[in-house]
């Protein structure tokens, strides 16, 4: 029978069903249930591209007002880092992985002692304001620089994590010459000014100058397990304890910046990490979220999109039991067979149901309905 369509012998004249709506729907032949089938999936593929498609525009507006992608930030962090390399002789510097409080640390030394430094950029100045930058989320710093680059001038203001806490509010607006000129540190500082200024900086913490210095050195470890949020810094441990039970290969994080890739295995394989949790009721086996986020519609409701096909090579879904890591590590083209990855001929899916003949509530021998228990070969203890 075609994977969708069922059979109900009692039905004599259209026994084959297929779950497209309430009531399920019933025809003569398998036939016709794979044709209403692949009808329903069409129709939610052209409904969910028909509604992506009328929120474009405010997508385009949303990105204007707020500043250019994540992209653009991760690509002046690099920046940052290759220009402080190459500037700072016997220093190191580095990009951190996604949704760590700092995004690049700073080293003169060869001691595991970094300056932590938090970048937040826009891309140019609010319509209507020519000479107003605004900069989003700058609280929740503490102990770190916070360096405010703008895109289109090229520049950077600094500014004293503690400091922009002790202000109190969210956001950030820069007019030069006026408005938030006095808090900042230092400002309109080109890539090469502003690694000479946080070298400076760096060379007073190192050299501990209680009236220069301003912030707190951190080591590497500390910096990559600095989450503001509970859920991260939980995917994180997940992904620690995944290291340490396959430690025969070797990983690495990515360089991109809010990527669907979290860490890579090998140099080759592109894995996404997620936090399985027992399903609820009482229901067998755990449940993972399996989507992205795709902006807001117009009433500011949150949009969900599964996975797109080719967007990682490996699902890692790890589940805490009485603190014991458990993992599945599932191949996307195994996701993609069973219709959790969005394509061109199929929807996708938001939430993967885990099963684990090891752990977990059971699925119920005797239901009417068996379930569907794929998951389950792709099941490992942790080491």
């Amino acid at each position: 029978m075609p994977k969708g369509v069922f059979i109900d012998k009692r039905r004599k004249k259209k026994p084959y069903g297929v779950r497209i709506g309430r009531p399920k729907e019933y025809f003569a032949t398998v036939a016709e249930a794979v044709a209403a089938l692949e009808a329903y999936r069409a129709g939610k593929l052209k409904k969910r591209e028909t509604d992506r498609a009328a929120l474009a525009v405010k997508r385009a507006r949303d990105l204007a007002i707020y500043g250019r992608s994540s992209a653009t930030e991760r690509e002046v962090a690099l920046a940052l880092v290759a220009r402080w390399q190459a500037t700072i002789p016997g220093s190191a510097a580095l990009v951190l992985n996604d949704g760590t409080k700092a995004d690049v640390l700073l080293r003169l030394s060869e001691e595991d002692a970094w300056l932590p430094v938090q970048l937040k950029t826009t891309g140019g100045a609010k319509k209507g304001e020519p000479n107003t930058w605004y900069f989003h989320n700058v609280t929740g710093y503490s102990g770190m620089c916070v360096v405010c680059w703008r895109c289109d001038v090229g520049d950077a203001w600094v500014y004293n994590g503690n400091a922009l806490n002790e202000r109190g509010k969210l956001d950030l607006s820069v007019t030069p010459l006026r408005k938030n000129c006095e808090l900042a540190l230092a400002r309109g500082l080109n890539l090469a000014a502003l690694v000479q200024w946080l070298s400076e900086q760096a060379q007073a913490q190192a050299q501990a100058q209680a009236h220069l210095c301003r912030w707190t050195t951190v080591t590497e470890h500390a910096a990559r397990h600095d989450f503001a949020s509970a859920a991260q810094a939980l995917e994180m441990r997940g992904i620690d304890a995944f290291k340490a039970s396959f430690p025969k290969h070797r990983y690495a994080f990515p360089e991109g910046q809010n990527t669907q890739v979290d860490l890579l295995k090998d140099a080759t394989t592109r894995q996404q990490f997620k936090t399985a949790r027992a399903a609820s009721n009482g229901v067998a086996g755990f449940m993972c979220d399996l989507h992205t986020y795709a902006g807001r519609d117009e009433a500011g409701k949150q949009l969900k999109d599964p996975y797109p096909a080719g967007a990682f090579d490996e699902l890692v879904a790890v589940a805490w039991v009485e603190g014991k890591a458990y993992f599945w590590i599932i191949p996307a083209a195994e996701l993609e067979a069973n219709g959790y990855l969005r394509s061109e001929s199929q929807p996708g899916k938001t939430c993967l149901h885990l099963h684990a003949s090891k752990i977990g509530v059971q699925p119920n021998p005797h239901a009417r309905k068996k379930v569907d228990t794929w998951t389950d070969k792709y099941f490992h203890s942790a080491a």
